[in-house]
């Protein structure tokens, strides 16, 4: 690839076709049940490549899968400790499956964005963290992305509940935990769902120079109540970002179960740095979703237009007394034990709540 002086990658597309794609998924018990998946998810990219092009803007040269694609959520709802998630369904990256992503990434000249849960035996043996990772065109994993914010529904160990052992490998600097990558199409990032809850995961993006963020994944009741699609629009508006957001289709709990539900909701789309779509669907079936990124609009609207230059007025100076006021969560919860079951997790928000009550942020409700 050509770089200018700067030694930045050059814009190769003004605009281009990104897609966000919305499968089946199954529950996996073990890595032989991720093979099922990652065929489903393979033969979507080969159905994306057919019309995706008919949404205009040029090549397609991104597509993303949803949270969740890979491996599915079995290991939430069997409470599965860490320990065996780790020995029987975690992968690692790069791995096999991985590899095979790869393939279809060179296979088509695409960047392909997708998600899994998996080891890291450096930072521990027996811990799993939820990771989304892009693979350029070339067939190599450019940027690794490692969710921050845990729900209490969810298992997994992120970075702060082993922050000793994590800074002591990747630093503490932003871009330890929020993580962009310069592309000839653009600036991207990747979000993974309750993390996106957050204004300040798509700020820490922003600061970092993301132009397209990949927002993955929200469950029910938030997709049927309309805050995936409101969260979606702020997001993109509030830092003038495109947003890619693949949601998945049917949901099945493992892939002995013949009959699927809508753990998700689907309801995958693409929208602007205005906040407004470019394509979405509004169904729960599987999907391929695509549409135009025009990346020099983007910034033509970020360096021109009034709103589109509204970033560069933040009051970071005044706001950063917000967050010395604010308790932090703890550091470290996950070094020395993990909380398998979901009522365990429950209980350290509650916690965190209390600590609101006590600091004067929240009221105590009556008894």
């Amino acid at each position: 690839m050509d770089r200018p002086e700067s030694g930045e990658p050059k814009l190769a597309f003004d605009s281009y076709v990104a897609v966000a794609l919305q499968p089946k998924v199954y529950g996996c018990r073990n890595r032989e049940d991720i093979k099922k998946n990652l065929e489903n998810q393979l033969r979507m990219i080969d159905e994306a490549m057919y019309t995706s092009y008919l949404a205009g803007g040029g090549l397609i040269k991104l597509v993303a899968f949803a949270e969740g694609s890979i491996q599915g959520m079995w290991d939430e709802e069997s409470h599965m400790d860490q320990a065996t998630y780790c020995r029987e369904v975690a992968i690692t990256i790069p791995g096999e499956e991985t590899d095979k992503l790869a393939a279809k990434a060179k296979e088509y000249g695409i960047y392909v964005v997708a998600q899994a849960k998996v080891a890291d035996p450096d930072i521990m043996p027996d811990r799993y963290f939820n990771a989304g990772f892009i693979i350029s065109p070339d067939g190599e994993i450019i940027l690794r992305h490692t969710k921050n914010i845990i729900s209490v529904i969810e298992g997994t160990t992120s970075p702060y509940d082993v922050w000793d052992k994590w800074t002591e490998k990747y630093g503490e600097g932003l871009e330890a935990y929020y993580p962009v990558v310069k592309t000839d199409i653009g600036n991207l990032a990747v979000a993974i769902c309750a993390e996106t809850v957050f204004p300040e995961t798509f700020r820490a993006f922003s600061v970092l120079g993301a132009e397209v963020i990949v927002k993955m994944t929200m469950a029910e009741p938030l997709v049927m109540s309309g805050y995936w699609e409101y969260t979606n629009r702020s997001r993109a508006f509030d830092n003038a970002c495109y947003l890619v957001c693949p949601n998945y289709g049917p949901y099945y709990s493992h892939p002995d179960v013949d009959a699927g539900y809508t753990l998700c909701g689907g309801k995958s789309m693409i929208v602007d740095y205005r906040g407004n779509f470019v394509w979405k669907v509004d169904h729960a079936n599987e999907a391929v979703v695509p549409g135009e990124i025009n990346v020099r609009s983007l910034r033509e609207y970020r360096a021109y237009s009034p709103h589109g230059a509204m970033i560069a007025q933040m009051r970071s100076g005044l706001w950063k007394q917000i967050y010395e006021r604010w308790p932090d969560y703890p550091k470290n919860l996950y070094v020395d034990r993990t909380y398998s079951h979901a009522m365990e997790r429950h209980g350290l928000h509650l916690q965190a709540v209390e600590k609101l009550i006590e600091a004067g942020v929240f009221e105590r409700p009556a008894k």
